[in-house]
């Protein structure tokens, strides 16, 4: 893998989509950027995984299978050995600054900014092993004994309400770097995401999560992982995103320029008249399409965006 700073150079618009949706590592993190402090030079790795319910109904159930977010995990596993893992299951729900305990290590941790729930799926947030998850519509920190040199976690309906999720490593000095957590905004409730941190020359003994619509939309988290430094051999992480069983847009048509996909049935995607194809416009015009902000994450996803959409002349109209 490569740090931050040597970045991969300009993509097209489909590639750059397939890869903001996949596992990050370095140089594919296109999208993080420093929001506080210094930009973080380590290795992260991110994947996502949108729900299928469009409908922009809140109350939707877990996931069945999260692969791109599974990935992440897998990838940022590979360069920690024996990665410690807080699930939370014997915390008690409520409590709303709990001792975490991260097994087989000597290392614990004061969880503040939200509180320990065991809900059934409510709002799109849910647990992701077994049964309890920390809930916050608000910033939060995790202060840990000693440093550390690798985080990562679960995250669930990050970013349905616009905010925007920013994670801070700060020293025991108070130096500190920061990401851009690189996920979906304004799109599905109840997605899930994993991100994970390594970086053996900053070890950190706290991290701070910002949420830019802080006491507006509220998010979930699940399985917090550690490691020491020599827990970590970035050597084995992978070196590039992991292939993916078929492209994006699989199921549906792009428009001339491939920076959206319609609807397979429309026949064409885009043109003036693109309302009056089969599906009408919100799944046959582009810029119709465009305006919901929505990106594909799955090969099946259709009426969503492969890029950044500019309308060509005539041949687009923007009804």
């Amino acid at each position: 893998p490569q740090t931050r700073a040597t970045r991969t150079a300009s993509r097209s618009p489909v590639a750059e989509s397939l890869a903001s949706m996949f596992v990050h590592i370095a140089s594919f993190a296109l999208l993080v950027q420093a929001a506080a402090g210094m930009d973080c030079a380590g290795f992260d790795f991110f994947g996502q995984d949108r729900n299928p319910d469009m409908t922009g109904n809140n109350d939707v159930l877990p996931l069945d299978a999260t692969p791109m977010s599974d990935a992440a995990r897998d990838a940022f596993f590979t360069a920690i050995d024996s990665p410690a893992t807080e699930d939370l299951e014997t915390l008690m729900t409520g409590d709303t600054s709990p001792s975490l305990v991260f097994p087989f290590t000597t290392i614990t941790a004061t969880l503040t900014g939200g509180e320990i729930r065991k809900d059934p799926p409510i709002n799109g947030q849910y647990a992701i092993s077994p049964e309890n998850y920390f809930s916050t519509d608000d910033d939060f920190s995790i202060t840990f004994s000693e440093s550390i040199t690798a985080f990562g976690f679960f995250g669930v309906d990050i970013g349905d309400v616009q905010g925007i999720l920013t994670f801070t490593a700060v020293q025991e000095d108070g130096t500190n770097c920061t990401v851009q957590i690189p996920h979906e905004v304004d799109g599905p409730s109840g997605g899930v995401l994993y991100f994970g941190f390594v970086d053996i020359s900053f070890p950190f003994t706290s991290v701070v999560f910002t949420n830019s619509e802080g006491m507006r939309d509220r998010f979930a988290f699940d399985d917090f992982t550690i490691a020491l430094r020599e827990a970590v051999d970035i050597s084995d992480a992978p070196s590039a995103a992991p292939s993916f069983a078929g492209e994006l847009c699989e199921e549906g048509i792009t428009n001339a320029d491939e920076t959206v996909c319609c609807d397979g049935g429309c026949g064409v995607c885009g043109g003036c008249d693109c309302d009056m194809n089969p599906g009408g416009a919100a799944l046959c015009c582009p810029g119709v399409i465009a305006a919901t902000d929505i990106f594909c994450m799955q090969p099946a996803d259709v009426a969503c965006l492969l890029g950044e959409y500019v309308p060509v002349d005539m041949t687009e109209c923007v009804l």
